[in-house]
């Protein structure tokens, strides 16, 4: 029970017996009243009995006694009247009959008043003349009790309403601060900070609001410095202070983990004389300002958010590109080499570019990634051979039967009509098993041939098919829910093309609704970079699952260098560490910026899932380090050799 109904039903409670103890006091005394008033009555009816029949008595007279006694107490409330005359001992007896109208059987029933007998002697000085008895009826006090009782049940039943109703609104004024504190206390349980509660007038509720307020800014003020600090050991780790790019580590990582998830796309490796240049001839202040330009020019042209540029060396810059063509890795070697010209300042276009370009293209699963560094080597030392064009692809792809983009999506488009979609689920799962919930993943299976969701994603983003294929995916899966309630949870992976899609999120949006029964059973996984670079898009999905109760995890968690405090903003359920920190656990640093990122999201009582988890040790090193949740060869092991 609430503090407010406490205090209200206590209230109500006392008023309640403060009326009840009024209305006792006053029926009382108009019962005290009534019985006093039935006394006299008969007393004075005795008296004038009395006076009017004493000349009749002394003559005995008893037709004239009679008479008078008819017209004494016809009509009137009395139950027997007798009258003895003590001369020949004969009665005069009168019996009324006892009816009480308009006056209920049960409030009779409670005898309020008792009968009341009134005996008296009539005499002529020393003569006894007779003997006369009266029984009162109590039929008018009750009817004037009961009338009394319906006026004060009225006016005490419309003050009780209308003290409920005042105690009401009184009370939920005073307790409104209390309230206000009670959900800010909610909000900060679950790390949600907002603006300051307003001071309230009451001195004790006054104090308990500073305090509220105070270890609020504290939280707040303390995981935003959390999150700076991971921040700022991230880039210690993986950042090149001077261009702000990736740093070799950084580089290696992403790649080991691209090779791993699709390895379908490019390598750009660009060798940039222009720098090594400066700094020998102009030192290393002028040097550090050309790599920083370079640095913003190449941002600036790379759009895409699976795209990773890193900086491995004092002038050699490395370009992750992840499901771009040859076409498309060919635009970006291009624009590299069309910044370069444009900070050569050499508007006669004599001097060639101070610049070497190799293009490295790949769409071989699990490739060892010193064969395809390898290969842009040697891309980039054809490249030096064309001065005054730089650029050179090499193309393992360009015989093989790999399909073109028409063919990709003639493909999905049909996979979806057709139903060609197959699924298996990969548990997300705490050190000793519990499932936190159940990834799904994708496969096209035609005839016999078989495409897993390696070879086909990238070309769902690059033909814009994003929303067509997840919206297949959720409805499948919650038809699967529907169909099965011992399933879930279960987590879908959306696409970018989906989430900055308006149509989609509006969508999503009324499937929540509709399906809003199934919230704790289905997640959605939305990468990094979309919170990072799209914000705006995003928060109008997020907010509806948050309304919606469902759950959202953040993939690729870290792989971008802004800041972790979008985690604070949109609140998701879980995020999925980026393999790169989780690659080489041996390595020291590396364990110090997991353990930070790692810390970051724990303490906003975050679940961190790594993936990829293969051996007993790594998930012992994982768990030492705010990892909560594993996904991996491990548990499909464990449940195999269970089996």
């Amino acid at each position: 029970m609430t503090l407010y109904r406490q205090l209200f039903t206590w209230m109500l409670a006392i008023f309640f017996l403060l009326i009840l103890a009024v209305t006792g006091i006053e029926l009382n005394t108009t019962r005290n009243f009534l019985l006093t008033q039935q006394s006299a009555e008969v007393n004075n009816t005795i008296n004038s009995m009395g006076l009017a029949l004493a000349p009749y008595l002394e003559d005995d007279d008893k037709v004239a006694t009679e008479s008078v006694i008819n017209a004494l107490f016809d009509g009137g409330f009395y139950q027997e009247v007798r009258l003895k005359m003590l001369s020949d001992g004969s009665e005069i007896i009168r019996n009324y009959p006892v009816t009480v109208e308009g006056v209920p059987n049960w409030y009779i029933a409670l005898d309020l008043f008792p009968v009341i007998t009134e005996e008296r002697t009539f005499t002529s000085g020393w003569l006894q003349l007779a003997e006369v008895k009266v029984v009162s009826h109590p039929g008018y006090a009750y009817r004037e009790m009961w009338h009394s009782t319906i006026q004060l049940g009225v006016w005490i039943g419309a003050l009780f309403v209308a003290a409920m109703l005042i105690i009401a609104v009184q009370l939920s004024r005073s307790l409104r601060p209390l309230a206000t504190i009670t959900d800010r206390a909610k909000e900060i349980a679950r790390n949600k900070f907002g603006d300051p509660i307003p001071l309230p007038p009451t001195t004790e509720l006054r104090t308990v609001v500073k305090a509220i307020n105070q270890m609020s800014s504290q939280l707040e003020a303390y995981f935003d410095q959390q999150a700076k600090e991971a921040d700022r050991l991230r880039e210690h780790a993986y950042r090149d202070t001077v261009s702000g790019l990736g740093n070799r580590s950084f580089f290696v990582g992403q790649l080991k983990s691209w090779l791993t998830e699709s390895a379908v796309g490019g390598l750009v490796m660009a060798k940039v004389d222009l720098i090594s240049d400066t700094y020998q001839n102009q030192g290393f202040e002028q040097g550090d300002m050309i790599v920083t330009q370079f640095s913003k020019k190449l941002n600036t042209t790379i759009s895409d958010a699976d795209v990773t540029a890193s900086r491995i060396s004092k002038d050699e810059f490395v370009i992750l590109a992840p499901n771009c063509s040859s076409e498309e890795l060919m635009i970006i070697g291009e624009s590299l080499l069309a910044i370069v010209n444009d900070m050569q300042h050499d508007p006669m276009g004599i001097s060639p570019p101070k610049v070497a370009i190799g293009l490295a293209v790949n769409n071989s699963v699990n490739r060892d990634p010193s064969v395809l560094l390898a290969q842009a080597d040697n891309a980039l030392t054809q490249a030096r051979n064309s001065p005054n064009h730089p650029i050179s692809m090499i193309d393992q792809t360009a015989n093989d039967s790999s399909m073109g983009k028409q063919q990709w999506k003639s493909l999905i488009l049909d996979a979806i009509a057709h139903e060609w979609f197959v699924f298996k689920f990969q548990s997300a799962s705490t050190s000793d098993q519990n499932v936190i919930h159940q990834e799904v993943f994708s496969a096209i299976e035609k005839g016999q041939d078989y495409y897993g969701a390696a070879h086909f994603l990238g070309a769902v983003e690059q033909l814009e098919l994003g929303e067509s294929f997840d919206r297949y995916v959720v409805n499948h899966m919650i038809e699967r829910l529907i169909d099965d309630p011992a399933l879930g949870p279960i987590a879908i992976n959306l696409t970018q093309n989906s989430v900055t899609n308006a149509s989609f999120i509006r969508w999503m949006s009324t499937a929540m609704q509709k399906h809003r029964n199934l919230a704790g059973r289905l997640f959605f996984e939305i990468p990094e970079s979309v919170f990072v670079r799209f914000p705006d898009h995003v928060s109008l999905l997020t907010e509806q699952a948050h309304r919606f109760n469902f759950g959202f995890g953040v993939d690729n968690y870290g792989r971008n260098f802004q800041s972790l405090d979008y985690l604070n903003k949109f609140k998701p359920s879980y995020v999925k560490i980026d393999f790169a920190y989780t690659s080489n656990l041996d390595d020291e640093a590396q364990s110090h910026v997991l353990a930070s990122i790692c810390r970051t999201a724990h303490n906003l009582n975050i679940t961190t899932i790594a993936t990829r988890v293969e051996t007993e040790a790594q998930l012992n090193k994982l768990s030492e380090l705010f990892v909560s949740g594993f996904q991996g060869f491990i548990f499909e092991k464990k449940v195999e050799n269970h089996g």
